[in-house]
Protein backbone atom coordinates (compact mmCIF):
# COMPACT_ATOMS: atom_id res chain seq x y z
CA UNK A 1 0.00 0.00 0.00
CA UNK A 2 2.84 2.39 0.87
CA UNK A 3 4.67 1.66 -2.40
CA UNK A 4 1.47 2.02 -4.44
CA UNK A 5 0.52 5.29 -2.71
CA UNK A 6 4.04 6.70 -3.13
CA UNK A 7 4.12 5.63 -6.79
CA UNK A 8 0.73 7.20 -7.47
CA UNK A 9 1.80 10.45 -5.84
CA UNK A 10 5.03 10.44 -7.87
CA UNK A 11 3.15 9.86 -11.12
CA UNK A 12 0.72 12.67 -10.31
CA UNK A 13 3.56 15.06 -9.52
CA UNK A 14 5.41 14.08 -12.71
CA UNK A 15 2.27 14.66 -14.80
CA UNK A 16 1.68 18.05 -13.22
CA UNK A 17 5.33 18.99 -13.69
CA UNK A 18 5.28 17.82 -17.33
CA UNK A 19 2.11 19.83 -17.99
CA UNK A 20 3.65 22.92 -16.43
CA UNK A 21 6.83 22.48 -18.50
CA UNK A 22 4.79 22.15 -21.71
CA UNK A 23 2.81 25.27 -20.89
CA UNK A 24 6.00 27.17 -20.07
CA UNK A 25 7.61 25.98 -23.31
CA UNK A 26 4.53 27.01 -25.30
CA UNK A 27 4.49 30.38 -23.55
CA UNK A 28 8.18 30.90 -24.35
CA UNK A 29 7.60 30.01 -28.01
CA UNK A 30 4.68 32.44 -28.28
CA UNK A 31 6.71 35.19 -26.62
CA UNK A 32 9.67 34.67 -28.96
CA UNK A 33 7.30 34.69 -31.96
CA UNK A 34 5.94 38.03 -30.75
CA UNK A 35 9.48 39.43 -30.41
CA UNK A 36 10.31 38.14 -33.88
CA UNK A 37 7.23 39.90 -35.22
CA UNK A 38 8.35 43.17 -33.58
CA UNK A 39 11.85 42.99 -35.08
CA UNK A 40 10.42 42.22 -38.53
CA UNK A 41 7.99 45.10 -38.15
CA UNK A 42 10.89 47.46 -37.35
CA UNK A 43 12.81 46.27 -40.41
CA UNK A 44 9.70 46.65 -42.54
CA UNK A 45 9.14 50.19 -41.22
CA UNK A 46 12.68 51.22 -42.21
CA UNK A 47 12.33 49.65 -45.67
CA UNK A 48 8.98 51.37 -46.10
CA UNK A 49 10.57 54.71 -45.09
CA UNK A 50 13.24 54.24 -47.79
CA UNK A 51 10.64 53.40 -50.44
CA UNK A 52 8.55 56.44 -49.52
CA UNK A 53 11.65 58.60 -49.88
CA UNK A 54 12.40 56.99 -53.29
CA UNK A 55 8.86 57.72 -54.45
CA UNK A 56 9.14 61.41 -53.55
CA UNK A 57 12.62 62.02 -55.02
CA UNK A 58 13.57 60.73 -58.50
CA UNK A 59 17.32 60.49 -58.65
CA UNK A 60 19.28 60.01 -61.93
CA UNK A 61 21.10 56.74 -62.14
CA UNK A 62 24.85 57.22 -61.74
CA UNK A 63 25.96 54.34 -63.87
CA UNK A 64 29.61 55.23 -63.44
CA UNK A 65 29.32 54.21 -59.79
CA UNK A 66 27.64 50.93 -60.69
CA UNK A 67 29.84 50.06 -63.69
CA UNK A 68 33.13 52.00 -63.42
CA UNK A 69 34.74 50.12 -66.35
CA UNK A 70 32.07 50.87 -68.95
CA UNK A 71 29.51 53.39 -70.08
CA UNK A 72 26.12 51.65 -69.58
CA UNK A 73 24.30 54.61 -71.14
CA UNK A 74 25.41 53.39 -74.57
CA UNK A 75 23.15 50.95 -76.39
CA UNK A 76 24.06 47.29 -76.41
CA UNK A 77 25.08 47.45 -80.08
CA UNK A 78 27.71 50.13 -79.30
CA UNK A 79 29.01 48.14 -76.36
CA UNK A 80 29.15 45.11 -78.63
CA UNK A 81 31.18 47.01 -81.20
CA UNK A 82 33.57 48.16 -78.46
CA UNK A 83 34.01 44.53 -77.40
CA UNK A 84 32.79 45.05 -73.82
CA UNK A 85 29.87 42.62 -74.26
CA UNK A 86 28.94 39.90 -76.72
CA UNK A 87 25.40 39.40 -78.07
CA UNK A 88 24.37 35.91 -79.14
CA UNK A 89 21.68 35.96 -81.86
CA UNK A 90 19.31 33.14 -82.56
CA UNK A 91 19.27 33.57 -86.36
CA UNK A 92 22.20 34.15 -88.67
CA UNK A 93 22.38 37.13 -91.05
CA UNK A 94 23.09 35.04 -94.22
CA UNK A 95 20.56 35.34 -97.03
CA UNK A 96 18.73 32.51 -98.73
CA UNK A 97 16.47 32.17 -101.75
CA UNK A 98 13.38 32.20 -99.52
CA UNK A 99 14.20 35.68 -98.22
CA UNK A 100 14.73 34.58 -94.62
CA UNK A 101 17.51 37.14 -94.31
CA UNK A 102 15.03 40.05 -93.88
CA UNK A 103 13.16 38.24 -91.08
CA UNK A 104 16.39 37.45 -89.33
CA UNK A 105 17.24 41.14 -89.26
CA UNK A 106 13.83 41.98 -87.74
CA UNK A 107 14.15 39.25 -85.09
CA UNK A 108 17.66 40.40 -84.28
CA UNK A 109 16.49 43.98 -83.74
CA UNK A 110 13.61 42.87 -81.46
CA UNK A 111 15.90 40.66 -79.47
CA UNK A 112 18.37 43.49 -79.03
CA UNK A 113 15.59 45.83 -77.82
CA UNK A 114 14.41 43.22 -75.30
CA UNK A 115 17.92 42.83 -74.00
CA UNK A 116 18.25 46.60 -73.83
CA UNK A 117 15.04 46.93 -71.72
CA UNK A 118 16.06 44.19 -69.31
CA UNK A 119 19.49 45.70 -69.03
CA UNK A 120 18.07 49.14 -68.22
CA UNK A 121 15.71 47.65 -65.58
CA UNK A 122 18.51 45.70 -63.96
CA UNK A 123 20.69 48.75 -63.89
CA UNK A 124 17.91 50.76 -62.20
CA UNK A 125 17.38 48.00 -59.60
CA UNK A 126 21.08 47.80 -58.88
CA UNK A 127 21.20 51.54 -58.44
CA UNK A 128 18.27 51.43 -56.03
CA UNK A 129 19.91 48.61 -54.05
CA UNK A 130 23.01 50.68 -53.80
CA UNK A 131 21.04 53.63 -52.50
CA UNK A 132 19.30 51.32 -49.96
CA UNK A 133 22.66 50.11 -48.71
CA UNK A 134 23.83 53.68 -48.32
CA UNK A 135 20.55 54.50 -46.52
CA UNK A 136 20.95 51.61 -44.07
CA UNK A 137 24.57 52.57 -43.50
CA UNK A 138 23.44 56.05 -42.52
CA UNK A 139 20.68 54.58 -40.31
CA UNK A 140 23.20 52.45 -38.45
CA UNK A 141 24.89 55.61 -37.22
CA UNK A 142 21.63 56.97 -35.77
CA UNK A 143 21.12 56.27 -31.99
CA UNK A 144 18.64 53.44 -31.51
CA UNK A 145 16.38 55.53 -29.26
CA UNK A 146 15.89 57.91 -32.23
CA UNK A 147 15.93 55.24 -34.88
CA UNK A 148 13.12 53.29 -33.15
CA UNK A 149 10.54 55.62 -31.57
CA UNK A 150 9.72 54.34 -28.01
CA UNK A 151 5.96 54.75 -28.53
CA UNK A 152 6.12 52.77 -31.76
CA UNK A 153 8.10 50.00 -30.04
CA UNK A 154 5.70 49.82 -27.08
CA UNK A 155 2.64 49.69 -29.34
CA UNK A 156 4.20 47.11 -31.65
CA UNK A 157 5.17 44.85 -28.71
CA UNK A 158 1.74 45.13 -27.11
CA UNK A 159 0.05 44.26 -30.41
CA UNK A 160 2.39 41.31 -31.06
CA UNK A 161 1.86 39.82 -27.57
CA UNK A 162 -1.92 40.08 -27.81
CA UNK A 163 -1.86 38.55 -31.31
CA UNK A 164 -0.19 35.52 -29.74
CA UNK A 165 -2.74 35.31 -26.92
CA UNK A 166 -0.54 36.77 -24.17
CA UNK A 167 -2.43 39.20 -21.96
CA UNK A 168 -0.17 39.16 -18.89
CA UNK A 169 1.32 42.32 -17.43
CA UNK A 170 4.86 42.73 -18.75
CA UNK A 171 7.94 44.94 -18.54
CA UNK A 172 10.18 45.57 -21.53
CA UNK A 173 13.38 47.37 -22.37
CA UNK A 174 16.02 47.75 -25.06
CA UNK A 175 19.38 46.75 -23.60
CA UNK A 176 22.80 46.97 -25.19
CA UNK A 177 25.43 44.51 -24.09
CA UNK A 178 28.87 46.00 -23.55
CA UNK A 179 31.66 43.95 -21.94
CA UNK A 180 29.15 41.45 -20.60
CA UNK A 181 27.02 44.15 -18.93
CA UNK A 182 23.55 45.21 -19.98
CA UNK A 183 23.03 48.97 -20.30
CA UNK A 184 19.44 50.24 -20.28
CA UNK A 185 18.49 52.36 -23.32
CA UNK A 186 14.71 52.70 -23.22
CA UNK A 187 11.54 50.87 -22.20
CA UNK A 188 9.59 50.43 -18.95
CA UNK A 189 10.94 52.78 -16.26
CA UNK A 190 10.83 50.08 -13.54
CA UNK A 191 12.29 47.33 -15.72
CA UNK A 192 15.48 46.87 -13.67
CA UNK A 193 13.75 47.33 -10.31
CA UNK A 194 11.31 44.45 -10.85
CA UNK A 195 13.60 42.19 -12.88
CA UNK A 196 15.44 40.74 -9.87
CA UNK A 197 16.79 37.26 -10.64
CA UNK A 198 14.36 36.65 -13.49
CA UNK A 199 15.75 35.91 -16.95
CA UNK A 200 13.97 38.00 -19.60
CA UNK A 201 13.12 36.83 -23.11
CA UNK A 202 15.61 38.44 -25.56
CA UNK A 203 15.64 39.12 -29.31
CA UNK A 204 18.36 40.88 -31.33
CA UNK A 205 17.22 44.12 -32.92
CA UNK A 206 18.26 45.31 -36.40
CA UNK A 207 20.07 42.11 -37.29
CA UNK A 208 20.58 43.41 -40.86
CA UNK A 209 22.98 46.16 -39.83
CA UNK A 210 26.62 45.90 -40.81
CA UNK A 211 28.22 45.62 -38.36
CA UNK A 212 25.50 44.21 -36.10
CA UNK A 213 25.18 46.06 -32.79
CA UNK A 214 24.43 44.12 -29.56
CA UNK A 215 21.06 45.76 -29.00
CA UNK A 216 18.38 43.43 -27.64
CA UNK A 217 14.66 43.78 -27.10
CA UNK A 218 14.00 42.22 -23.68
CA UNK A 219 10.66 41.43 -22.04
CA UNK A 220 9.62 39.60 -18.87
CA UNK A 221 6.35 38.93 -17.05
CA UNK A 222 6.23 39.56 -13.26
CA UNK A 223 3.12 37.34 -12.81
CA UNK A 224 4.30 34.52 -15.06
CA UNK A 225 4.63 31.94 -12.25
CA UNK A 226 1.22 32.67 -10.78
CA UNK A 227 -0.27 32.52 -14.27
CA UNK A 228 1.23 29.07 -14.85
CA UNK A 229 -0.09 27.94 -11.47
CA UNK A 230 -3.59 29.22 -12.17
CA UNK A 231 -3.59 27.67 -15.63
CA UNK A 232 -2.61 24.27 -14.21
CA UNK A 233 -4.84 24.56 -11.15
CA UNK A 234 -7.57 22.55 -12.86
CA UNK A 235 -5.10 19.65 -12.75
CA UNK A 236 -3.24 20.51 -9.54
CA UNK A 237 -6.18 20.91 -7.14
CA UNK A 238 -8.06 17.72 -8.09
CA UNK A 239 -4.79 15.78 -8.09
CA UNK A 240 -3.80 17.16 -4.70
CA UNK A 241 -7.29 16.50 -3.33
CA UNK A 242 -7.35 12.92 -4.58
CA UNK A 243 -3.81 12.37 -3.34
CA UNK A 244 -4.75 13.78 0.06
CA UNK A 245 -7.78 11.50 0.21
CA UNK A 246 -5.61 8.51 -0.65
CA UNK A 247 -3.09 9.46 2.05
CA UNK A 248 -5.85 9.94 4.64
CA UNK A 249 -7.46 6.61 3.72
CA UNK A 250 -4.04 4.98 3.86
CA UNK A 251 -3.34 6.41 7.34
CA UNK A 252 -6.82 5.46 8.60
CA UNK A 253 -6.37 1.96 7.20
CA UNK A 254 -3.04 1.61 8.98
CA UNK A 255 -4.61 2.86 12.21
CA UNK A 256 -7.44 0.35 11.88
CA UNK A 257 -4.98 -2.47 11.19
CA UNK A 258 -2.81 -1.52 14.15
CA UNK A 259 -5.86 -1.08 16.39
CA UNK A 260 -7.24 -4.46 15.34
CA UNK A 261 -3.88 -6.02 15.99
CA UNK A 262 -3.78 -4.40 19.41
CA UNK A 263 -7.35 -5.50 20.17
CA UNK A 264 -6.45 -9.03 19.11
CA UNK A 265 -3.49 -9.05 21.48
CA UNK A 266 -5.60 -7.57 24.29
CA UNK A 267 -8.32 -10.17 23.74
CA UNK A 268 -5.76 -12.95 23.81
CA UNK A 269 -4.43 -11.59 27.09
CA UNK A 270 -7.98 -11.32 28.38
CA UNK A 271 -8.74 -14.92 27.46
CA UNK A 272 -5.52 -16.07 29.14
CA UNK A 273 -6.26 -14.02 32.27
CA UNK A 274 -9.89 -15.12 32.37
CA UNK A 275 -8.87 -18.77 31.98
CA UNK A 276 -6.44 -18.39 34.86
CA UNK A 277 -8.89 -16.46 37.03
CA UNK A 278 -11.70 -18.96 36.50
CA UNK A 279 -9.49 -22.01 36.71
CA UNK A 280 -8.19 -21.19 40.20
CA UNK A 281 -11.56 -21.13 42.05
CA UNK A 282 -12.82 -24.08 39.98
CA UNK A 283 -9.74 -26.10 40.95
CA UNK A 284 -10.17 -25.15 44.60
CA UNK A 285 -13.86 -26.10 44.57
CA UNK A 286 -13.03 -29.39 42.80
CA UNK A 287 -10.35 -30.21 45.37
CA UNK A 288 -12.69 -29.40 48.28
CA UNK A 289 -15.47 -31.56 46.84
CA UNK A 290 -13.01 -34.47 46.44
CA UNK A 291 -12.07 -34.11 50.09
CA UNK A 292 -15.75 -34.38 51.04
CA UNK A 293 -16.04 -37.56 48.98
CA UNK A 294 -12.79 -39.08 50.23
CA UNK A 295 -13.65 -41.69 52.85
CA UNK A 296 -10.15 -41.52 54.29
CA UNK A 297 -10.69 -37.94 55.45
CA UNK A 298 -12.38 -37.65 58.83
CA UNK A 299 -15.33 -35.36 58.29
CA UNK A 300 -15.66 -33.65 61.62
CA UNK A 301 -17.93 -30.67 61.95
CA UNK A 302 -14.96 -28.30 61.96
CA UNK A 303 -13.54 -29.93 58.83
CA UNK A 304 -16.86 -29.80 57.01
CA UNK A 305 -17.33 -26.16 58.03
CA UNK A 306 -13.86 -25.31 56.76
CA UNK A 307 -14.31 -27.14 53.44
CA UNK A 308 -17.78 -25.69 52.89
CA UNK A 309 -16.43 -22.24 53.70
CA UNK A 310 -13.71 -22.67 51.09
CA UNK A 311 -16.27 -23.80 48.52
CA UNK A 312 -18.52 -20.85 49.39
CA UNK A 313 -15.72 -18.29 49.17
CA UNK A 314 -14.38 -19.67 45.90
CA UNK A 315 -17.89 -19.86 44.43
CA UNK A 316 -18.47 -16.27 45.44
CA UNK A 317 -15.15 -15.29 43.87
CA UNK A 318 -16.04 -17.19 40.69
CA UNK A 319 -19.45 -15.55 40.58
CA UNK A 320 -17.83 -12.12 41.04
CA UNK A 321 -15.47 -12.67 38.12
CA UNK A 322 -18.29 -13.85 35.85
CA UNK A 323 -20.39 -10.89 36.96
CA UNK A 324 -17.64 -8.48 35.90
CA UNK A 325 -17.55 -9.97 32.41
CA UNK A 326 -21.33 -9.90 32.09
CA UNK A 327 -21.42 -6.35 33.43
CA UNK A 328 -19.11 -5.12 30.65
CA UNK A 329 -21.21 -7.01 28.07
CA UNK A 330 -24.30 -5.19 29.30
CA UNK A 331 -22.39 -1.89 29.10
CA UNK A 332 -21.43 -2.56 25.49
CA UNK A 333 -25.03 -3.24 24.53
CA UNK A 334 -26.17 -0.03 26.21
CA UNK A 335 -28.69 -1.89 28.40
CA UNK A 336 -27.28 -0.85 31.77
CA UNK A 337 -30.03 0.56 33.97
CA UNK A 338 -29.02 3.27 36.42
CA UNK A 339 -31.00 4.69 39.29
CA UNK A 340 -30.12 8.33 39.94
CA UNK A 341 -30.69 9.72 43.42
CA UNK A 342 -29.23 12.45 45.62
CA UNK A 343 -25.89 11.16 46.94
CA UNK A 344 -23.64 12.47 49.69
CA UNK A 345 -20.16 11.60 48.41
CA UNK A 346 -18.60 12.26 51.84
CA UNK A 347 -20.78 9.63 53.48
CA UNK A 348 -20.36 7.23 50.57
CA UNK A 349 -16.56 7.55 50.68
CA UNK A 350 -16.54 7.12 54.45
CA UNK A 351 -18.70 3.96 54.19
CA UNK A 352 -16.47 2.44 51.49
CA UNK A 353 -13.33 3.28 53.48
CA UNK A 354 -14.80 1.67 56.61
CA UNK A 355 -15.59 -1.58 54.75
CA UNK A 356 -12.20 -1.62 53.00
CA UNK A 357 -10.11 -0.82 56.06
CA UNK A 358 -10.06 -4.47 57.19
CA UNK A 359 -8.42 -5.59 53.96
CA UNK A 360 -5.81 -2.82 54.17
CA UNK A 361 -5.07 -3.76 57.77
CA UNK A 362 -4.52 -7.38 56.71
CA UNK A 363 -1.79 -6.09 54.35
CA UNK A 364 -0.25 -4.13 57.27
CA UNK A 365 -1.17 -0.95 55.43
CA UNK A 366 -2.98 2.28 56.27
CA UNK A 367 -6.06 3.93 54.79
CA UNK A 368 -6.39 7.67 55.42
CA UNK A 369 -9.50 9.73 54.74
CA UNK A 370 -9.70 13.50 54.31
CA UNK A 371 -13.28 14.47 53.45
CA UNK A 372 -13.25 18.27 53.04
CA UNK A 373 -15.99 18.77 50.43
CA UNK A 374 -18.39 21.34 51.88
CA UNK A 375 -21.06 20.55 49.29
CA UNK A 376 -20.73 16.80 48.54
CA UNK A 377 -24.21 16.29 47.08
CA UNK A 378 -24.58 15.08 43.49
CA UNK A 379 -27.11 13.13 41.45
CA UNK A 380 -25.91 9.64 40.62
CA UNK A 381 -26.27 5.89 40.96
CA UNK A 382 -25.08 4.96 44.44
CA UNK A 383 -24.38 1.31 43.65
CA UNK A 384 -22.14 1.98 40.66
CA UNK A 385 -20.31 4.89 42.30
CA UNK A 386 -19.65 2.61 45.28
CA UNK A 387 -18.23 0.03 42.86
CA UNK A 388 -16.01 2.75 41.35
CA UNK A 389 -14.54 3.57 44.79
CA UNK A 390 -14.02 -0.13 45.55
CA UNK A 391 -12.28 -0.70 42.19
CA UNK A 392 -9.82 2.15 42.76
CA UNK A 393 -9.09 1.11 46.35
CA UNK A 394 -8.73 -2.53 45.25
CA UNK A 395 -6.15 -1.53 42.60
CA UNK A 396 -4.31 0.57 45.19
CA UNK A 397 -3.88 -2.50 47.38
CA UNK A 398 -3.11 -4.97 44.59
CA UNK A 399 -0.40 -2.84 43.00
CA UNK A 400 1.51 -2.02 46.19
CA UNK A 401 4.79 -3.88 46.59
CA UNK A 402 5.29 -2.68 50.16
CA UNK A 403 2.80 -1.84 52.87
CA UNK A 404 -0.02 0.05 51.14
CA UNK A 405 -0.57 3.64 52.25
CA UNK A 406 -3.78 4.91 50.66
CA UNK A 407 -5.42 8.33 50.88
CA UNK A 408 -9.11 8.90 50.11
CA UNK A 409 -10.19 12.55 50.02
CA UNK A 410 -12.93 14.87 48.74
CA UNK A 411 -13.06 18.59 47.97
CA UNK A 412 -15.08 21.23 46.10
CA UNK A 413 -13.56 23.18 43.22
CA UNK A 414 -15.09 25.28 40.42
CA UNK A 415 -18.51 23.58 40.50
CA UNK A 416 -17.14 20.06 40.89
CA UNK A 417 -16.92 17.54 43.70
CA UNK A 418 -13.48 15.97 43.39
CA UNK A 419 -12.83 12.51 44.88
CA UNK A 420 -9.14 11.58 45.05
CA UNK A 421 -7.59 8.13 45.57
CA UNK A 422 -3.82 8.19 46.08
CA UNK A 423 -1.46 5.26 46.73
CA UNK A 424 2.25 4.46 47.07
CA UNK A 425 2.17 1.58 44.59
CA UNK A 426 4.35 0.62 41.64
CA UNK A 427 3.00 3.41 39.42
CA UNK A 428 2.06 3.43 35.74
CA UNK A 429 4.55 4.18 32.94
CA UNK A 430 3.78 7.43 31.15
CA UNK A 431 3.38 5.75 27.74
CA UNK A 432 0.64 3.47 29.15
CA UNK A 433 -1.40 6.07 31.02
CA UNK A 434 -3.60 6.93 28.03
CA UNK A 435 -4.54 3.27 27.49
CA UNK A 436 -5.39 2.06 31.00
CA UNK A 437 -9.10 2.91 30.55
CA UNK A 438 -9.46 0.68 27.49
CA UNK A 439 -11.30 -2.61 27.81
CA UNK A 440 -9.15 -5.65 28.56
CA UNK A 441 -6.00 -3.51 28.64
CA UNK A 442 -3.41 -4.30 31.29
CA UNK A 443 -0.05 -2.62 31.70
CA UNK A 444 2.58 -5.01 30.30
CA UNK A 445 4.64 -6.70 33.03
CA UNK A 446 6.33 -9.44 31.03
CA UNK A 447 5.58 -12.92 32.35
CA UNK A 448 4.81 -11.74 35.89
CA UNK A 449 1.26 -12.73 36.88
CA UNK A 450 1.29 -11.90 40.59
CA UNK A 451 -1.62 -9.47 40.11
CA UNK A 452 -4.73 -11.12 38.68
CA UNK A 453 -7.51 -9.48 36.72
CA UNK A 454 -9.31 -9.11 33.40
CA UNK A 455 -8.35 -5.53 32.65
CA UNK A 456 -11.97 -4.46 33.08
CA UNK A 457 -11.82 -2.48 36.34
CA UNK A 458 -10.62 0.90 35.07
CA UNK A 459 -12.67 0.54 31.89
CA UNK A 460 -15.75 0.12 34.10
CA UNK A 461 -14.72 3.12 36.21
CA UNK A 462 -14.31 5.31 33.14
CA UNK A 463 -17.70 4.34 31.71
CA UNK A 464 -19.51 5.02 35.00
CA UNK A 465 -17.84 8.44 35.32
CA UNK A 466 -18.78 9.27 31.70
CA UNK A 467 -22.41 8.30 32.30
CA UNK A 468 -22.44 10.72 35.25
CA UNK A 469 -21.05 13.47 32.96
CA UNK A 470 -17.88 13.60 35.00
CA UNK A 471 -14.16 13.41 34.30
CA UNK A 472 -11.34 11.21 35.49
CA UNK A 473 -7.67 12.15 35.56
CA UNK A 474 -4.61 10.12 36.46
CA UNK A 475 -1.18 11.23 37.66
CA UNK A 476 1.42 8.55 38.16
CA UNK A 477 5.15 8.24 38.66
CA UNK A 478 6.78 4.87 38.07
CA UNK A 479 7.94 3.38 41.36
CA UNK A 480 6.35 6.09 43.52
CA UNK A 481 2.60 5.73 43.21
CA UNK A 482 -0.58 6.81 41.44
CA UNK A 483 -3.31 9.38 42.03
CA UNK A 484 -6.78 9.14 40.50
CA UNK A 485 -9.07 12.19 40.59
CA UNK A 486 -12.80 11.81 39.91
CA UNK A 487 -14.76 14.95 38.95
CA UNK A 488 -18.54 14.93 39.58
CA UNK A 489 -20.55 18.02 38.49
CA UNK A 490 -22.63 19.70 41.20
CA UNK A 491 -25.18 20.83 38.61
CA UNK A 492 -25.64 17.96 36.21
CA UNK A 493 -27.88 19.35 33.47
CA UNK A 494 -27.09 16.72 30.83
CA UNK A 495 -28.99 13.49 30.18
CA UNK A 496 -28.74 11.36 33.27
CA UNK A 497 -27.98 7.72 32.88
CA UNK A 498 -27.22 7.92 29.15
CA UNK A 499 -23.81 7.18 27.74
CA UNK A 500 -22.11 10.25 26.24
Amino acid sequence: MAIAAASLISVQMMNIKHTAELQEKNFSMQTMQALQYVTELIDYAETNEFLEREAKIELPINYSELFPNSDPSLPLSALEQKGEISVSRKYSSTSTKSGINDHSIIFSQRQTQSFQSGYNAKSAQDAQNLRYQLFMKDQADVPISIRIPPDFLAQALDTALKRNGIYLDYKFAVLTTIDGKNDYIMGSPDFKAKLGNKKPYKKLLLAGDDPVKPDFLCVYFPDQRSSFFSSTSFLVFPSLLLTLIIIVIFIVTLQIILRQKKISQIKNDFINNMTHELKTPISTISLASQMLRDSSVSLSKATVDHISGVIYDESKRLSSQVEKVLQMAVFNEGKLKLKFTQIDLNKLAESVASNFEIRVSNENGELKTDLQAENPFIKGDEVHITNVFFNLLDNAVKYSKTKPIIELSTENKNGWVIVQVKDNGIGIPKENQTQIFERFYRVPTGNIHNVKGFGLGLSYVKRIIDVHNGKIKVDSTLGKGTRFRLYFPLKNTQNYGKEN
